[in-house]
């Protein structure tokens, strides 16, 4: 059985950092990899990091080494590591590692995740939603509190794929899960269901795979009931989890691994609930997509950032991805530089991740050591972001619904263009701004400049949020406001070149879908872009919409003049 090691005076010290004291540094070390398993191995990385510049070592926890046995405990393996970190005077974040490279004890027989097909998933990992899993890894997450009670400490759940709390794909065929879709599709249906489809709508015994749409959303009760359903799903497992961290430690800090979303594939991963996930969190890791962003330009790292920070609520650290992996991908030493800069000036800080799998020390790798360095040329850091110091009445609110990405399951990006090259037009125009989705509409919003709403089709916003939206009481830029027709197969792209205040190409191959004519908004609005007879920018007192796709046009690049332009024209017409 393990035996409590004595607390060194930085451990007993260890108050979690106010926000904006420092930066988080941190690196993380795999239970599986050779640095985690040999002391000595560990020992003298962790030296390496603290003599970088490094203030935080993340270390996954395997499940297997700390309850070998069912129903017995034995902490001495984390308890080994936490001293030496704290000999090196690194606070510490522990991936409690549940099935990853091998972690899942040999002797567990609960649910596993499924396929539509009944196969187990890759990996095998435990139902998040299975009460043996809870009963043995969540007395396990007590335990280990327990013993980091008064730690520099923060405690994350390594309960999804790639360590992070999502699905990988429509992977919600488990026992578990499916026994908690048929008791909530049961009369009397939950809240969060009742929200999202009609009450009295029929849904099916066995909770189907949404399909792949294409340019046009999908509004069927079937899908949006599952999607909601997997959403729940993670709510319910994360708190669990803090329940049993808590338990052990009242005051514990919890991270949330967050995974990028308000991309495509949103709706497989389940992982666009920032604030739901967040809720009992202290922080966020977010994990970018280093994959999908090879051409990206790198302001879209600091858009990632600030949808974290701004939906959350909570500090964001920016995980860079393993170096060798990266230059496989095509990034170069300066690409990476160039996003560590957009991720720090959003306020973030960073997390170099997947490099114990090597046998040089981290000093060695010449990108490690430049991305530690340029934050803590930052440093300290306290409002990186101007939208995190600005006043409320200077500061941009941008509205992107969580929903509009449920809804529209695409095979590219256009939709995120759609919403965040809003985020980069605010930004160019050096405002203040802060990401929002439907579930901060229920927080108090009052003085803030505007809301601007990029490509939020209200009518796929559940029900909650849109009695919200409507209820708002502050200047409102809208795009899109509601879900426009598709262009047909084959189309050509008019001449849609709007009249008025500004000459803006409306119609675009940046989106599949068509500008919307704004004549039936009806009396009380006047129009400043006009295309022919159709009326594509209308306002009244308070309100400005635009019939066309803002963000997605000015990420494409070429009309960076006329849409800065109308922009500056919408917030003062809005704000008159």
């Amino acid at each position: 059985m393990w035996t409590p090691i004595v607390m060194t005076a930085v451990a007993l010290a260890g108050a979690a950092p106010t926000p904006g004291d420092d930066v988080e540094l941190s690196f993380d070390i795999w239970d599986w990899t050779a640095p985690a398993q040999d002391l000595g191995v560990f020992r003298a990385w962790t030296a390496d990091l603290a003599e970088i510049g490094f203030n935080c070592v993340e270390i996954s926890v395997p499940w297997r080494e700390l309850e070998p046995r069912r129903g017995e405990l034995d902490l001495g393996w984390l308890a080994d590591r936490l001293a030496i970190c704290e000999e090196a005077g690194l606070r510490v974040r522990l991936r409690i590692n549940s099935y990853y490279g091998g972690a899942t004890p040999e002797w567990y027989d609960g649910a596993v995740w499924r396929t539509a097909e009944g196969d187990a998933a890759p990996q095998a990992p435990p139902s998040i939603l299975d009460e043996t899993f809870w009963r043995h890894y969540g007395a396990m997450c007590t335990a280990i509190a327990e013993l980091c009670r008064g730690r520099d400490v923060y405690h994350n759940a390594f309960i999804g794929i790639h360590a992070e709390l999502k699905f990988a794909d429509w992977w919600h065929f488990d026992e578990a899960l499916l026994a908690a879709w048929r008791e909530a599709i049961a009369a009397p249906r939950p809240d969060w269901l009742r929200d999202v489809v009609e009450d009295d709508a029929a849904l099916p015994d066995r909770p189907e795979i949404p399909e792949n749409t294409n340019g046009t959303p999908d509004t069927s009760a079937a899908s949006r009931a599952v999607i909601a359903f997997r959403e729940w799903c993670w709510r319910e497992a994360v708190r669990r989890f803090e329940e049993a961290i808590r338990r052990g430690d009242p005051d514990a800090r919890i991270s949330a691994p967050l995974g990028e979303s308000y991309r495509r594939q949103s709706a497989h991963m389940s992982n666009h609930d920032y604030w739901g996930l967040t809720r009992g969190a202290q922080q966020v890791v977010h994990s970018y997509d280093f994959f999908w962003h090879g051409r990206d330009p790198s302001w879209m790292a600091a858009a990632a950032v600030a949808a974290f920070r701004g939906i959350s609520g909570q500090p964001t650290m920016f995980e860079f991805d393993s170096p060798s992996g990266l230059e496989r991908l095509g990034y170069s030493h300066a690409h990476l530089l160039a996003l560590g800069r957009q991720a720090m000036a959003a306020g973030a800080g960073l997390k170099i991740a997947n490099r114990s799998y090597e046998e040089a020390l981290p000093s060695t790798t010449p990108i490690v050591v430049d991305l530690v360095r340029l934050w803590k040329s930052g440093a300290p850091i306290r409002h990186p972001d101007p939208a995190l110091a600005a006043p409320r009445e200077e500061t941009v609110l941008l509205f992107v619904s969580k929903w509009a990405g449920y809804s529209y399951r695409e095979s590219d990006e256009w939709l995120h263009a759609a919403q965040f090259g809003m985020y980069k037009l605010l930004r160019d125009l050096h405002l203040p701004v802060r990401v929002i989705c439907e579930e901060n509409l229920g927080e108090d919003l009052s003085g803030y400049r505007a809301l601007v709403a990029a490509f939020s089709p209200r009518e796929l916003m559940p029900r909650s949020a849109r009695e919200r939206f409507a209820a708002l009481e502050l200047p409102l830029i809208e795009d899109v406001p509601r879900v426009p027709a598709r262009r047909a197969e084959g189309e050509a792209i008019p001449e849609t070149r709007t009249e008025g205040v500004a000459r803006i190409r409306a119609a675009s191959d940046a989106t599949p879908t068509a500008p919307l004519d704004l004549k039936a908004l009806g009396a009380g609005y006047a129009f400043g872009l006009e295309a022919g007879d159709a009326r594509f920018g209308a306002h009244a007192p308070g309100r400005v919409v635009f019939g066309f796709p803002v963000g997605a046009l000015y990420a494409a690049g070429d009309q960076d003049n006329e849409l800065q332009g109308a922009m500056l024209w919408a917030l003062d017409q809005a704000t008159r």
